[in-house]
């Protein structure tokens, strides 16, 4: 199965069989990634122009528009585009949406004010190809946020590498195959927060990197909160600002 296939069956957050409404997909999304409001204050963007980089389901390119900005999105999969453009009208805002490859990002140079990108580029292997266009359609002085896998979670060492040790796979692939709720992704690089620091400032400037959501997946449950200070910077998600 190659990577678009793969997320053609398993776009985040989407609940279709379980019917869910809009309102009780963004409380759920919100509740559980519960530090997202705080690290990227969706509700100063309006009037902005904003470009999601793998929307999903769209709940949070529909979190920028219920806010005022200017929301465009762009996904691999026929399924997410169609996803986001149904909740987009349930919620009542407006999200233009195109299915593309982010590596080829269909809007002119210096468009959009903030690139958003949440759990998206750790399964680019031509990630570089990605940051480049992410970089051209940023306005001079543009943000770029994102969303990346921590290689020094407790997730990653417990519940990727730990729990998986016995299978006869090497620790890259064990990394593609568990890190998702759909086992068998095509494609997932965790990164330590030095190789994404290395990462986005060959592209960008005052890079910073904020270390959260402290969870593991246990055998018989996911996400599972662990009481513990982001301080320690063990959390599963490393949340990353640039400059352009």
């Amino acid at each position: 199965m190659n990577t678009k296939e793969y997320w053609e069956e398993a776009t985040p957050m989407n609940f279709t069989d379980e019917k869910w409404s809009y309102e009780k997909k963004r409380a759920f999304r919100y509740e559980l990634q519960d530090y997202m409001h705080e690290a990227f204050r969706f509700d100063e963007w309006k009037g902005k122009k904003v470009l999601e980089v793998g929307c999903g389901s769209g709940i949070d390119a529909i979190e920028f528009a219920r806010n005022g900005a200017i929301v465009h999105a762009v996904d691999i999969t026929e399924n997410a585009c169609n996803l986001t453009d149904e909740l987009a009208i349930e919620a009542g805002v407006s999200v233009k949406v195109l299915q593309r490859m982010q590596n080829t990002l269909p809007y002119p140079d210096e468009t959009f004010d903030l690139v958003y990108s949440y759990g998206v580029l750790h399964h680019i292997s031509f990630v570089e190809d990605t940051l480049f266009e992410i970089r051209r359609v940023l306005k001079p002085g543009g943000t770029v946020m994102a969303m990346l896998y921590n290689k020094d979670s407790l997730l990653y060492a417990y519940s990727i590498q730990w729990l998986h040790r016995f299978d006869d796979l090497s620790e890259k692939v064990r990394t593609a195959m568990y890190s998702e709720r759909n086992e068998g992704c095509p494609y997932t690089k965790a990164y330590t927060k030095i190789e994404a620091r290395e990462l986005f400032e060959h592209w960008f400037t005052n890079v910073s990197i904020d270390v959260r959501y402290n969870v593991v997946d246990l055998p018989t449950q996911r996400k599972v909160k662990l009481g513990i200070s982001d301080d320690w910077e063990l959390g599963w998600h490393l949340i990353v600002k640039g400059r352009k």
